[in-house]
């Protein structure tokens, strides 16, 4: 109830004035709770088709040195290396041109926070092409009390639990907002979707005050429907709710109109006021908009075509490079705005290339068992510290070892980040509660790299 499932339950059984009037808003949550802020914003990328990631971030073995050789992973026997994130090392510059693409687009998109963000690679296999992987944190962050003041968690892809082509790991978070346009935002809110262009504002604040007189003398009636009193303090939450929505207006989510913010942002993310409602930009940005000023829950994006095994290195790299000019205007955008930000990068399974000494091979095909996920954390105060910057470890064959805490287990791997969200956030106490079958203590000690 607490993590927002209470609108979403409750709607199911309500009057049909009821649903009417109220918003599609987990802040609207049993005892008119309002979350504090204190929970860092948590935003997911996902890149759909398995992206090439250990093409960028250069793997290393057990003991932290580099492996024998990474011909398999399209960066020949010795890669050059570039380092970022203080210590963590990429695919580095051959023939003019920096091999790391994904850092290429963090580069060009965050020159101010990146030093102001900790990383940490997450070495895991998963199924190839497949939207099964036990990938997405949402169902646990959502149980850890992190929800929207007016919007709930908030997604990509209709039809299913996490938003994004991922299942949730441990736990199913509540049903995400699906944002398919910039119009998805605004129809969320209240009265301003539900009535559209039927009333005027006035009408809508009318409707919205008599709501909150009605809730009173419903209460009666509603104690005795089956879960009557959360019911009942929804009815109560939404008159008030709603007529702040109201005087708002789109104006509650839309970061073009942010007095504080709209210029920096707008500049971040290349938009706007004529940008149109289906562009990519405004959406992601829109939505992280709402995640950093705690106005959703937790947010999942996703970009497709990361499939790219087209026996060339052309493809892979401009989907490396857009992936990473994405990632970076997230950070950027919590600088911009002055909040902490937990980013997670992951995919459904990852690829090979040709065995070759050359490190611009061309991706020839799937290859899971080489799969990464991708963590961080910015803080506008300064990077935070880590005791390591990767989670498991590669063995001399080029693959996920199986026998670290995460290597065989995207639900464990999501564990892990999750576990290390709760050490940032200062609420590791939390863990066991949530997700301790699938982590024990050496595993969860193991894994922490957040103090």
């Amino acid at each position: 109830m607490g993590a927002g499932l209470i609108p979403f339950a409750a709607s199911m059984m309500m009057p049909n004035w009821l649903s009417l009037v109220l918003p599609s808003s987990a802040a609207a949550a049993s005892g008119c709770v309002v979350p504090s802020g204190d929970m860092i914003p948590f935003v997911t990328l996902n890149l759909a088709g398995g992206a090439g990631l250990v093409g960028n971030y250069i793997v290393q073995d057990k003991g932290m040195q580099m492996l024998p050789s990474y011909n398999l992973m399209g960066l020949g026997n010795v890669p050059p290396v570039a380092m970022e994130f203080g210590n963590v090392p990429f695919a580095g510059v051959s023939n003019g041109q920096l091999v790391s693409q994904f850092l290429q687009g963090l580069r060009e998109t965050a020159p101010t926070s990146l030093a102001k963000t900790a990383f940490v690679a997450v070495c895991v296999r998963s199924r190839d092409d497949s939207a099964e992987n036990k990938f997405s944190a949402d169902g646990m962050l959502a149980k850890a009390g992190l929800m929207g003041s007016i919007l709930p968690n908030l997604g990509r892809r209709a039809n299913t639990a996490s938003g994004i082509g991922q299942v949730p790991a441990v736990l199913n978070p509540p049903s995400p907002l699906v944002i398919s346009s910039f119009t998805s935002l605004t129809n969320s809110l209240g009265y301003a979707g539900a009535l559209g262009n039927t009333m005027n504002a006035s009408q809508k604040q009318s409707l919205a005050r008599l709501v909150s007189r009605l809730s009173e003398s419903q209460s009666r009636k509603l104690a005795s429907v089956s879960r009557g009193d959360e019911i009942k303090s929804i009815v109560d939450c939404a008159g008030i709710k709603n007529q702040d929505l109201v005087q708002q207006g789109a104006n509650a989510v839309d970061p073009r109109q942010d007095a504080q913010f709209s210029t920096s942002l707008s500049g971040v993310w290349g938009i706007n006021a004529g940008t149109n409602a289906n562009n990519r930009e405004l959406i992601f940005g829109s939505m992280v908009y709402n995640a950093l000023k705690s106005q959703s829950g937790s947010v999942a994006l996703e970009i497709g075509g990361f499939d790219y095994h087209d026996n060339t290195r052309t493809t892979g790299n401009t989907r490396d490079l857009d992936a990473g000019r994405t990632a970076g205007r997230i950070l950027e955008s919590a600088q911009a705005m002055n909040r902490p930000v937990c980013l997670y990068i992951t995919s459904d399974g990852a690829t090979s290339s040709a065995k070759s000494d050359s490190v611009t091979a061309p991706w020839t095909s799937d290859r899971g068992t080489a799969g990464l996920s991708f963590f961080m954390y910015f803080n506008p105060a300064g990077r935070p510290q880590t005791s390591g910057f990767q989670i498991g470890n590669f063995t001399s064959g080029q693959v996920a070892d199986e026998t670290s805490p995460v290597g065989s287990s995207p639900e464990a791997a999501a564990a892990a980040v999750f576990a290390n969200y709760l050490a940032i956030n200062k609420r590791l106490d939390l863990f066991n509660g949530i997700a301790g079958r699938v982590l024990d203590a050496n595993a969860l000690n193991a894994v922490l790299k957040f103090a």
